[in-house]
């Protein structure tokens, strides 16, 4: 048998792969990464009989129905059709399967295919709330409210918090606000987003105080460093664009998702071409002084934030 896992939220996947991988009681498990292996070989492994004669589970992640060779969909598709008694689980990358592969129609007709589908708001709260009451831990209901929040809602996010948590309170089974704020990280892609505005904006505690949220949280100073860098290019190149086309076009001519040029829209008024320059040559000195010279890389970064 064959199954295929599709899904964006890693850990939904995962959970939904381990209760499968447990109810199949195989202990004869080999691991695959398409990105490292190919096709004869995995299937060569499926149908190589050991001396013990052994049940085997192939589990072959970052795997692709789209970058999937001809000749490799051929030699799945021949595979289908004579499977033996070991079992295939591909985890898929895709973010949707394309139903015009006569792969994709063979593998939904003759084997099993299962979306783990995105949870939404309520379904996120009663996925975490359950958590909780598994490891028989008690926790309320604006408490698991104030985690989302803190997590952004993003699923992968939330749950990878979670799991820290309940390890926290191990050996005690009530879930204090306190708790909450000691090990619930803030989503640290929204609080670079925020820093990047508050530098754009020229607010300078502010900006300080993003930097050392980031920092708290492990984020290395040459990672921000690089974002702001990214940012002020693409300002730059969304200013000189702005003078013969709209944000949709810009979108589309710099291969930007339009969200990203909508935000960055307000700031191209705010800034005169030369003085976006003027901190890209800061920020590649900055480069320079952290990774040659050596310089204390926090220090830098504040010192920057104290001259906008």
């Amino acid at each position: 048998m064959i199954y295929v896992f599709l899904g964006n939220d890693f850990n939904i996947v995962k959970k939904n792969m381990d209760e499968l991988v447990s109810s199949l009681n195989i202990n004869n498990i080999i691991k695959y990464d398409f990105t490292e292996s190919s096709m004869s070989e995995i299937l060569n492994e499926v149908n190589y009989v050991d001396l013990f004669n052994e049940k085997k589970l192939i589990i072959v992640s970052n795997f692709s129905l789209k970058k999937l060779k001809e000749k490799d969909e051929i030699m799945l598709d021949n595979y289908i059709s004579n499977m033996n008694d070991n079992v295939i689980i591909f985890r898929l990358i895709d973010d949707s399967l394309d139903d015009r592969k006569t792969i994709t129609k063979t593998l939904k007709s003759k084997c099993k295919v299962i979306e783990c589908k995105h949870l939404d708001y309520k379904n996120l709260y009663d996925y975490v709330a359950t958590m909780f009451k598994e490891n028989k831990i008690n926790i309320t209901y604006n408490q698991v409210k104030k985690i989302l929040d803190l997590c952004e809602y993003n699923v992968d996010y939330t749950i990878n918090e979670v799991e820290k948590l309940l390890i926290y309170k191990i050996n005690d089974k009530t879930v204090t606000d306190k708790d909450i704020d000691d090990v619930i990280s803030r989503n640290r892609e929204k609080e670079m987003f925020t820093l990047i505005e508050n530098v754009l904006s020229k607010n300078i505690a502010l900006s300080i105080e993003s930097f050392k949220v980031l920092v708290s949280g492990k984020t290395e100073s040459v990672v921000v460093l690089d974002n702001l860098s990214k940012q002020f290019r693409l300002l730059y190149q969304t200013k000189i664009l702005s003078k013969s086309m709209n944000e949709s076009e810009i979108s589309k001519k710099l291969i930007v998702n339009p969200y990203v040029i909508k935000k960055l829209y307000p700031y191209i008024n705010k800034y005169t071409e030369e003085e976006i320059i003027n901190v890209l040559y800061k920020l590649s000195d900055m480069d320079y002084d952290i990774k040659v010279q050596g310089y204390d890389k926090n220090k830098v970064l504040e010192s920057f934030f104290l001259t906008l």
